[in-house]
């Protein structure tokens, strides 16, 4: 664990050197949870109210209400993967022309991922698919059960994760349509890696200020005036947020260097070789843990 957290805190600086560079990366995911936040508001915040005042009840309704409900739940994960992907997109194409020595615009990622626009979606169907059967899986009453499922879908989606890594670039500079977007990115990172333990990296270190926040505010509600604890809670949103959207442009910029270097060997001088070259590889004799697609 602390070998993943010093790789990490090593791999942050690197990237983040990169997002310092492009600072146009940043708007991306700000956009993309814009976007996302005013759909669900618009659409499906809505549909849950007409649900709560029609007795509609996720546990005790009939077929048609259960249908209607995993379609809600579809809808809320497709439109979150498309436009993540849509987005995630623009990341990778500007941060693939940051190394490549050029000065992309916000517009150049955006015009990139256009053309892109079905294959993206029909990834975005894929995984949304695949994460509402996970999240489906996680339902149980039997607290042995459940414990064994967790066991089970948390190792099929870090498969999954690992499995489509290279899904994104895959599709916006390869002429592959979805599905063969997750066979190329799968072959892509066994010949590249090849079939190694898997060991990985962590961004945990940029949400530990958060989560310190997070502890010392809940904990100040004991003592403190309800205004302080307000403007704390306020804080801590804020810097949850902050943190949240430096993580998806520090994982879309990951992505761009590894897959640069899969296709082409070639290493950005941003960052160390061996970083790079031992992104997955866990070394002889460590104990660390297995990669896991949310904390690259």
């Amino acid at each position: 664990m602390f070998q993943r957290i010093a790789r990490g805190w090593h791999l942050f600086k690197q990237t983040f050197a990169i997002l310092s560079r492009e600072k146009s990366l940043v708007f991306y995911p700000i956009i993309s949870g814009i976007i996302i936040l005013l759909i669900l508001g618009l659409l499906f915040i809505p549909a849950l109210f007409i649900f709560s005042i029609t007795g509609i009840d996720p546990d005790k309704m009939g077929v048609t209400g259960y249908a209607l409900w995993i379609l809600l739940l579809f809808a809320i994960f497709l439109v979150t993967a498309f436009v993540s992907s849509f987005f995630k997109a623009g990341i990778v194409y500007n941060a693939t022309e940051v190394i490549k020595g050029n000065d992309p615009a916000f517009k150049d990622g955006i015009s990139a991922a256009m053309p892109k626009i079905a294959s993206l979606f029909t990834w975005a169907f894929i995984a949304a698919t695949v994460g509402l059967i996970l999240s489906l899986l996680r339902e149980s009453d039997n607290p042995l059960g459940r414990m064994l499922t967790e066991i089970v879908v948390g190792i099929a989606a870090a498969a999954w994760d690992l499995v489509t890594f290279f899904v994104i670039p895959v599709i916006l500079y390869e002429d592959c349509g979805a599905v063969a977007s997750i066979k190329e990115s799968w072959g892509l990172f066994k010949q590249t890696w090849g079939e190694t333990v898997i060991a990985g990296f962590s961004f945990v270190v940029v949400m530990i200020p958060a989560f310190l926040l997070m502890a010392g505010t809940f904990l100040s509600a004991i003592f403190l005036p309800f205004e302080v604890f307000g403007g704390m809670l306020i804080l801590t949103i804020i810097i949850f947020a902050i943190s949240v959207i430096l993580i998806s442009a520090l994982q879309g910029i990951l992505v761009a260097l590894l897959y640069h270097y899969a296709k082409t060997g070639e290493i950005s001088p941003l960052v160390d070789r061996d970083l790079i070259e031992d992104a997955f590889v866990e070394k002889k004799g460590s104990t660390t843990g297995t990669f896991t697609g949310g904390n690259i």
